[in-house]
């Protein structure tokens, strides 16, 4: 089809076409349907019957692994032991509560599942004497009922000790620790409760053979070269009844279908491991291979035809999807002025217009919004200002008439100049930037005519990168912060007040006031941030909210701050030379 040809072709009829030159290939759907579903059919029934299998394999297990927690359940739970083991027993009765009750116990403990358990009980306090058995090569290659007490001062170098010290006392693991790996064992470890105290008091460890767990189940009997595996969460082995453990690789599992296997998994809970069955795809499809070998030749075949036609309209399509795909995309993160440009005459074209008037008019709205917000912030920064300059101007006019009394003239005449310099730089015509350098020069102001009242009781340390000055920033964004400094968290004879301009290594603007006064409190800083503010931190939102509407949300001001050492305010702004004049100017 001629792309530039200006006869409409609407594209229920491109689809209508690709529909009839799919019908024409019925012998590729027919025999794709028998083909898959025959297969699926039998892979279904096999996957059924061996789901089936492994769901009792894995109930099997659950109640072997229920059976052992039993162990370590009968001491968690004895409160009396606990007791005991923590120390509550005077001097003269520990040999007689360990022979009539301890000892029994544990041995008892030992005692309660169908299979051989190895017990200890590692204790954080030495408040009863040591009980341990020889760790034989015979019990641990054999397995035997044992039990045992011993200080975790034993084991306390062990990083698997140090990994369960933040344990929850509720939890426990099963994990291969110490020489399981070599003996195929596998230990349940949890902590030891001092109900007392309500806390940890030491851990409680019980090693069982792998073998015991795991042993007489056989899945050979569900077809040929069918392998069952128990790996960690890592795919580590940790037994197989087909596998030899050198024979083992992880990757088997990850790649089992590509090494044509069907892979059956079932999860052990709390001993983060799982069940995995191998099952070769091919012992499966044996019974359709003839099928398949006749169906493959047609559909090869119908697939030819199908290939050149999926080319033709594939390429058709995805160019025109494609572009308005992108255009979307680009919409969507932001790029208001993308447009889509097609020439064509069909939907394509309707869909493009309808796009392109969608942008105009979002864009459009979106200025009009971005532009009254911007207005808004500037007229409540005016009212900020109309509340601010009163209070500022009465407290200064009644230290220049105390002045005026006592005859200070030098001070009289500074705090007057510092005064007149100060109002010169605020009053800037309405507009919305400064150089950040003006914006140096009104704290400079504003902090002499403070010094000046209050006798240089103020210290204050300016650290300025002159090359930074000439850049913008919002007008007014400094003076809130340390007007802050001087009505609220000045508590001494004197203050400390550190102002820094500098760069950080993404070449953002910084500019700092730190002082060491009160401090405040996180939820002092988070209600300033907050939309109800609780009457707090107007002049700092504020600031906040006009920075971010001026250059963007990864910008503004972030609050450190420490009680009775100080708070530290950060304003970070781009490094612009130059910004547009804002048509929300107020003259």
């Amino acid at each position: 089809m001629n792309r530039r040809s200006k006869r409409f072709f609407p594209l229920r009829y491109k689809l209508l076409v690709s529909y009839i030159l799919l019908a024409l290939i019925p012998v590729l759907v027919i025999g794709s349907y028998s083909y898959y579903y025959t297969m699926h059919s039998i892979e279904e029934r096999t996957k059924d019957n061996l789901k089936v299998a492994l769901s009792q394999f894995s109930n099997s297990v659950q109640m072997r692994m229920s059976d052992i927690i039993r162990t370590s359940d009968a001491v968690f739970d004895d409160q009396v032991l606990s007791r005991y083991l923590s120390g509550y027993i005077l001097g003269y009765e520990r040999h007689q509560i360990m022979t009539t009750y301890v000892l029994p116990k544990l041995d008892m403990a030992t005692a309660l599942p169908n299979v051989q358990v190895m017990l200890d009980v590692y204790l954080d306090r030495p408040s009863v004497d040591e009980y341990y058995y020889e760790a034989k090569e015979k019990f641990l290659r054999d397995g035997q009922r044992q039990f045992g007490i011993r200080y975790t001062e034993r084991i306390q170098d062990e990083p698997w000790y140090q990994e369960m010290q933040d344990m929850a006392y509720d939890r426990m693991i099963w994990q291969q620790i110490t020489n399981d790996k070599e003996y195929q064992n596998i230990s349940l470890v949890r902590p030891l409760i001092d109900y007392e105290r309500i806390g940890k008091s030491g851990l409680i460890k019980v090693t069982v053979k792998l073998k015991d767990i795991f042993e007489d189940f056989d899945f050979s009997a569900f077809g040929e070269g069918m392998k069952l595996v128990v790996v960690d969460e890592d795919n580590k082995l940790l037994y197989s009844s087909s596998i030899p453990e050198e024979q083992y690789d992880e990757k088997m599992l990850i790649h089992a279908e590509a090494n044509g296997n069907m892979l059956l998994e079932s999860s052990l809970g709390n001993m983060n491991a799982r069940i995995a069955v191998l099952v070769p795809l091919e012992s499966l499809h044996k019974e359709s291979f003839h099928m398949r070998n006749t169906v493959i030749l047609i559909c090869l075949s119908s697939m030819l035809v199908a290939i050149l036609i999926s080319i033709f309209t594939s390429k058709v399509f995805t160019l025109r999807f494609g572009k308005l795909v992108h255009s979307l995309q680009a919409f969507k993160e932001g790029d208001l002025q993308r447009r889509i440009k097609y020439k064509g005459h069909d939907e394509f074209r309707q869909i493009s217009e309808a796009f392109n008037d969608m942008a105009s008019t979002i864009q459009s709205q979106i200025n009009e919004i971005y532009i009254s917000k911007l207005e808004k912030k500037e007229a409540e920064l005016q009212i900020l200002h109309a509340q601010i300059n009163p209070h500022f101007l009465y407290n200064t006019f009644s230290s220049i008439s105390r002045m005026a009394k006592l005859g200070e003239l030098t001070k009289l005449h500074e705090i007057i100049r510092s005064l007149a310099k100060f109002y010169r730089m605020t009053l800037n015509r309405g507009e919305m930037f400064i150089p950040i350098g003006k914006e140096i020069e009104i704290i400079e102001s504003y902090l002499s005519i403070q010094n000046i009242k209050y006798a240089d009781r103020i210290i204050v340390r300016f650290t300025i990168d002159e090359s930074l000055l000439e850049y913008k920033t919002v007008k007014f964004v400094l003076q809130p912060f340390v007007e802050n400094v001087l009505e609220h968290a000045w508590y001494d004879d004197q203050i400390e007040i550190d102002v820094a301009l500098f760069t950080e290594n993404n070449g953002e603007i910084v500019m700092e006031v730190r002082d060491n006064g009160l401090g405040m409190k996180e939820e002092t800083i988070k209600a300033i941030f907050s939309e109800s503010g609780n009457g707090i931190g107007y002049g700092i939102r504020n600031v906040e909210q006009r920075i971010k509407l001026h250059f963007g949300q990864s910008y503004g001001v972030t609050i450190r701050s420490m009680i009775g050492h100080g708070t530290a305010v950060r304003l970070r702004i781009p490094a612009v030379e130059e910004l547009e004049k804002d048509s929300g100017e107020t003259g």
